[in-house]
């Protein structure tokens, strides 16, 4: 082939190629743009999950599902463990039968020993306690006992229940000394449902009751205690007869109607008690220190050394009641009672605890002393904590106490201060059991050092 003919030929190639290339290019550029980093797509689905589909025809699934699977069964666990213990304890005031008061008193009274005051399962609660908020009242007296006003009622058929009356709003705040203010008649009754809720049985029953005081009260009241009535600003008042009782502190109605808590008296056989010091107790001396207060090592070089803490079950109740008065702010257990002549394992009684929820936003430390040096708690006990931490101590409480006559018995922050307070608790026991290790520290019984 000439010279010519091969120029001509390359030429034409040339012109040829160039334009294959440009159709080429130009029909990539309107095809859409791949991704090559990663094969796979990533579509919403119900603004929730992100299903991701892959290009190698596997069946779509969603991210997280596993993750979201142990939250079901996380869930699940703790919705059957709330379900079975609001059937236990959550308590039908509308449908509880009263008609025989007699019998119901008699059932309560049965209930008491030396190790529980109700017992674990109570299907008569909702009707005792009706009958106590709704009984007739035959008789109304001062009583004597203590520091702050009470009121000691006899119902029809003589069964006996101690009033406190309200004094606080449920948002009221007690300023200054965890143990400052006025008995809190809600208290006793949110402290019962708790002592419920722990299965401890040491707390006697409680319930709201509104009283007409002109009609209900005061027509049955003893000489002693009509004395102490006042009218004060269209409201009827009294002042009582007990240590600080005066009239310059009287406690006033609204009107005629006071709002308060009856406690149900216990039977002659279990009502009386001796009255035991507190190995924590406080000095109420401002500038004085009790020794437990300054000696980490108090509970370990003197309470395990003196009866009855050196063995027994004592010393677990008082570790016990100090994660109970803990959460509801109770730092006013300077003395505490057992049940007299019925032997050495009585259990301590959760009486007076009306000077708890003052302050929810004070969490003293001081009242979880005892467990922080003893480094002892009962399984049963550690176990309930893990249970109801996370918010179920307090959907519990809540559910529980609705039903009360004198419903919401606490203010929200009270029970938000007793969720802050649960984890504390725990953390205590982890640095015990960090310290002393776990058989040393979790245990049901105590045999001493």
């Amino acid at each position: 082939m000439k010279f010519k003919q091969r120029f001509v030929l390359c030429v034409i190639s040339f012109i040829v190629l160039g334009s294959l290339y440009k159709i080429i290019n130009r029909v990539e550029q309107d095809l859409p743009v791949q991704d090559t980093r990663n094969d796979d797509h990533i579509l919403p689905v119900d603004g929730q999950h992100e299903v991701i589909v892959h290009n190698n025809n596997h069946k779509p699934f969603e991210s997280h599902k596993k993750s979201d699977d142990l939250k079901d069964v996380q869930k699940t666990d703790e919705q059957k463990y709330v379900e079975s213990e609001l059937l236990r304890l959550k308590l039908d005031f509308k449908s509880a039968s009263i008609d025989n008061s007699e019998k119901l008193f008699q059932v309560a009274a049965s209930w008491v020993g030396e190790r529980q005051i109700y017992p674990t399962y109570h299907k008569e609660m909702a009707s005792i306690l009706k009958l106590m908020s709704t009984s007739k009242i035959v008789q109304a007296d001062a009583l004597p006992r203590g520091t702050q006003i009470k009121l000691l009622l006899v119902l029809e058929g003589g069964q006996k229940v101690v009033f406190k009356q309200k004094r606080y709003e449920r948002d009221h705040v007690i300023e200054g000394k965890p143990y400052d203010g006025y008995d809190r008649h809600n208290a006793e009754i949110a402290a019962f449902h708790l002592d419920r809720i722990f299965d401890f049985r040491r707390a006697p029953l409680v319930v709201g009751r509104v009283l007409n005081l002109k009609t209900e009260v005061m027509p049955v009241a003893t000489e002693r205690l009509l004395k102490t009535f006042r009218n004060k600003d269209n409201n009827i008042c009294y002042f009582g007869i007990c240590l600080y009782c005066k009239e310059e502190e009287m406690a006033c109605a609204n009107g005629e109607i006071m709002e308060g808590s009856v406690t149900l008296w216990l039977p002659d056989e279990w009502s009386k008690f001796t009255k035991q010091r507190h190995p924590y107790q406080r000095t109420y001396i401002d500038g004085r220190s009790a020794k437990w207060e300054v000696d980490e090592t108090y509970c370990d070089s003197v309470v395990k050394h003196k009866p009855p803490y050196d063995s027994g079950p004592r010393l677990l109740d008082i570790t016990d009641g100090a994660v109970f008065d803990y959460l509801i702010g109770n730092a006013d257990r300077h003395h505490y009672e057992v049940f007299k002549d019925h032997g050495p394992d009585v259990m301590m009684l959760m009486l007076d605890n009306a000077k708890s929820f003052g302050n929810p936003n004070v969490h003293d430390p001081s009242i979880l002393a005892p467990l922080r040096q003893c480094c002892l708690l009962r399984n049963t006990t550690l176990h309930t904590l893990h249970k109801l931490s996370g918010g179920v101590l307090t959907k519990l409480l809540k559910a529980i106490m609705d039903d009360d006559p004198i419903a919401p018995i606490l203010h929200q922050s009270h029970l938000k201060a007793m969720e802050i307070r649960l984890p504390r608790i725990l953390d205590t026991m982890e640095t015990c059991i960090k310290d002393r290790g776990k058989s040393n520290v979790i245990v049901e019984s105590w045999t001493g050092t």
